[in-house]
């Protein structure tokens, strides 16, 4: 073999060599391990920057970034959002190459991509605004939210159906049970009672406005999404009566929901 070939085969070899290691490295996540019973990850390197989450003492978290002052890791947290945490209160963990090689599921990742843990952990109150139908007329509800634990919270409702002759406007508040409060998505069952006052359109003189006693029960789905955004659908049956008159109506709504 010519000395020229040699050089060749010798520069080639080296450059397999530097694109492997360039290929592990980038395949190496970087993770942290919270040492401290509770740790604060912050907005910013600092402090004095807003508390966005607190993280328990054996949680791992990807590290993506490192402040250029003092000791702080820029981490990723599990909603998909990012936040800043003291050094000292995190080891850094080696990575098994082997297992980055091999990766999660294609189900793992697309899970790890859509769904953020189920905010009804850590949250204590919640606001949904519901969009849908009610008793085959357009309406909208405001439910805030108390949650009394993972598995139960109580609920107020306060809305209005705009139907072509009347409508109605319901208010009341009952009580929700979360099956899988740890899962990103939650089925709940709920019921509520409350009261319904119609009112006529201006124009309408014949249809008879009234208030009512309202009983409703049912059930839906919570989701939970990356960038803390909720979505959650509802199915509901309601009883509308008073003495003389008594109706049933049934809600399909679908609602976006913030808890904090």
């Amino acid at each position: 073999m010519s000395w020229t070939a040699c050089r060749v085969l010798a520069c080639a070899s080296l450059l397999v060599v530097v694109m492997a290691s360039i290929e592990a490295r980038a395949d190496d996540t970087a993770l942290v391990r919270v040492v401290s019973e509770e740790a604060q990850i912050h907005t910013g390197p600092g402090f004095g920057f807003r508390v966005v989450y607190r993280a328990q003492m054996g949680e791992v978290l990807p590290a993506i970034g490192r402040a250029s002052h003092d000791h702080w890791f820029r981490v990723e947290l599990p909603d998909g959002t990012y936040g800043w945490i003291l050094g000292d209160e995190v080891f850094p963990l080696d990575v098994d190459l082997a297992a980055a090689h091999q990766g999660p599921s294609v189900w793992k990742r697309m899970g790890n991509a859509i769904f953020s843990p189920s905010p009804l952990l850590e949250e204590n109150l919640g606001f949904t605004f519901s969009a849908g139908l009610l008793g085959g007329d357009g309406m909208f509800l405001f439910r805030p939210a108390w949650l009394l634990a993972p598995h139960v919270s109580l609920e107020g409702m306060v809305g209005e159906t705009v139907g072509n002759q009347v409508d109605v406007i319901y208010a009341g508040g009952g009580f929700n049970a979360f099956l899988f409060a740890a899962s990103p998505v939650t089925p709940f069952v709920g019921a509520a009672v409350g009261g319904a006052f119609g009112r006529k359109k201006a124009d309408q003189y014949a249809i008879q406005a009234g208030r009512y006693s309202m009983v409703n029960v049912g059930g839906g789905l919570i989701v939970a999404l990356k960038k803390r955004l909720t979505l959650r659908g509802d199915v509901r049956h309601y009883i509308v009566f008073d003495a003389n008159h008594t109706q049933r109506i049934q809600e399909y709504s679908g609602a976006l929901a913030v808890y904090f």
